[in-house]
């Protein structure tokens, strides 16, 4: 199982500009193979600390959980794609 792990924040412009791809790609994605779990940086402190998150959007995904890639601020969907394409 692959996890994407979507760091954001309710102020963040870059992550809402980001938003509408990702509920997107969510909805194009096997849940059995992918999931995405959005992480609110503002309500989830300690988790965002214990990935070390210094900005937002992140996607941290974890194969197995184990981290296998990191994506910091907004890149095209294709580039997450192909993360995704990779570990699932």
């Amino acid at each position: 199982m692959l996890n994407i792990l979507y760091f954001s924040a309710p102020w963040c412009g870059p992550c809402k500009a980001l938003k509408p791809a990702i509920d997107k790609l969510e909805l194009e994605l096997d849940p059995e193979l992918v999931q995405i779990s959005r992480i609110n940086i503002d309500e989830n402190k300690i988790e965002a600390a214990a990935y070390d998150i210094l900005s937002v959007p992140t996607l941290i995904f974890l194969k197995d959980d184990i981290m296998v890639n990191s994506i910091i601020g907004i890149k095209p969907i294709s580039d997450i794609k192909k993360i995704i394409d990779q570990w699932k």
